[in-house]
């Protein structure tokens, strides 16, 4: 056989090979898409600070699961076959044997050894029933996403999702608790990336509309945002109007930041998770992993409701939002001093502004081995190695006493060549009526 006829011999069974049906006797079928290839239509945004980024699809109609990556463009890493519930249709009651249909978030993961046969190789619990489900008064609990001992055959759970222990096995490298998003749908809509793009920058820009609404303190802005606004919503607005009016009149900057914002199209609200940020001056704080879920309202959204992901926030008794702002309220008036070294000292290490930097330490300051004359040498050797460095100071606590105080805090360091996340503590004492630095430790985590 001549080499051309083999050639095109090859062409022509490769056009017929199966693109999008399951193959359920493989572990995984991996492609990549070209930017202009279609996308599901539920995949709107992952702009998280740290990626790549990843989502889990899954379509009832076809038993598939995918996982999709976002840099810089979505691509499909991988797609499984899968195993939804016995029943067809969205889940509505305990033991209706039913898949929920939305978009969901993995809150908690068990491996096998704390797993009964039935799970497999391990499992990750759904946050079902969300908020829309709830005000839908869906039923039920206990929604996975596991593996199997069992052959993998379609239809065949009480409602949970199922793939193979191979594949279980996969899924767990790309899965972050209160992170990761598995869409659920009956059928799968593909559009153009285009779309998708013109999508996520309204609602990023509406994100950006409803954090300067708070932040500029109009309430009546804010509350536009809002299909009904919630009493909880009034009760934030009393304590942070309050609080402003404060912070404004001693000239105390406030602002709100929103990072590693996932976008994601359920039937039909769009759910934005993301965690939110506080900051008064340079204090930061976080206040937990925010969920909104934003309805088709006219030619726009509006937000029908919100929470926050249980354990990403301090305090579970209370409102996260009105907790953190106490929490700067505090730091601004008990420690106001200490706090104030510790953002100078912050602020000075951000801008490689060495004589600002040592101004706030001790002249018998020691730690790890090195005097302040040592220590001093030795930060003047990163500034010179590094072309920018950026240090935050997140979620302050400060134990004071008359001539020493302990200030404990969340430090990012980030630099062109390096980055880190740790507890940093700060000894302090006074030295002719200011507080200085005289001994430092730091515990990566």
């Amino acid at each position: 056989m001549s080499l051309r006829l083999k050639l095109l011999l090859f062409l022509f069974c490769f056009a017929f090979l199966p693109v999008h049906s399951p193959d359920w006797g493989n572990n995984s079928i991996a492609a990549d898409i070209a930017d202009k290839s279609p996308i599901p239509a539920c995949l709107i945004g992952l702009n998280w600070e740290e990626g790549p980024a990843h989502a889990i699809v899954v379509e009832k109609s076809s038993q598939t699961l995918s996982v999709y990556e976002w840099n810089q463009g979505f691509t499909l890493k991988h797609r499984f076959p899968c195993s939804t519930g016995e029943s067809p249709g969205k889940k509505e009651k305990i033991g209706d044997r039913k898949t929920p249909e939305g978009v969901y978030f993995f809150t908690n993961a068990f491996e096998k050894k704390y797993l009964s046969a039935t799970y497999g190789n391990g499992a990750f619990v759904m946050d079902y029933p969300n908020l829309v489900d709830q005000l839908e008064n869906r039923e039920g609990y206990n929604i996975w996403l596991h593996g199997t001992n069992k052959r993998l055959k379609p239809r065949d759970s009480n409602g949970c999702i199922t793939v193979e222990n191979g594949n279980i096995d996969i899924l767990a490298r790309y899965i972050r608790l209160n992170r990761t998003p598995i869409i659920v749908r009956e059928k799968l809509n593909m559009v153009s990336p285009d779309i998708v793009k013109a999508d996520k920058e309204r609602l990023l820009d509406l994100l950006q509309g409803w954090k300067a609404a708070f932040e500029s303190g109009d309430n009546d802005v804010l509350a536009s945002f809002y299909r009904v606004p919630a009493e909880t919503h009034r009760d934030l607005w009393q304590t942070w109007d309050s609080m402003r009016k404060s912070w404004e009149n001693d000239g105390i900057l406030f602002q709100m930041t929103l990072k590693n914002v996932t976008l994601a199209r359920g039937n039909p609200c769009v759910v934005a998770l993301f965690d939110q940020y506080m900051e008064l001056d340079a204090h930061v704080t976080k206040v937990g992993t925010k969920k909104i879920f934003l309805e088709p309202y006219e030619d726009t959204w509006k937000i029908l409701g919100e929470e926050y992901q249980s354990g990403t926030f301090h305090d579970e008794d209370a409102s996260p939002a009105i907790a953190a702002l106490h929490r700067l309220d505090r730091v601004r008036k008990e420690y106001k001093n200490v706090a104030e070294l510790v953002a100078e000292w912050a602020d000075a290490w951000s801008a490689k502004d060495i004589d600002r930097y040592q101004a706030c330490y001790a002249p018998d300051f020691y730690a790890r081995k090195m005097d302040k004359k040592a220590w001093i040498r030795y930060k003047q050797q990163l500034n010179k190695r590094y072309a920018w460095i950026t240090v935050t100071v997140e979620d302050l606590e400060v134990v004071q006493g008359v001539d020493q105080s302990t200030a404990t805090f969340l430090q990012r360091y980030r630099s062109s060549g390096n980055h880190s996340v740790g507890i940093k503590r700060l000894r302090l004492k006074r030295v002719g009526g200011l507080w200085k630095i005289y001994r430092e430790t730091w515990h990566k985590i």
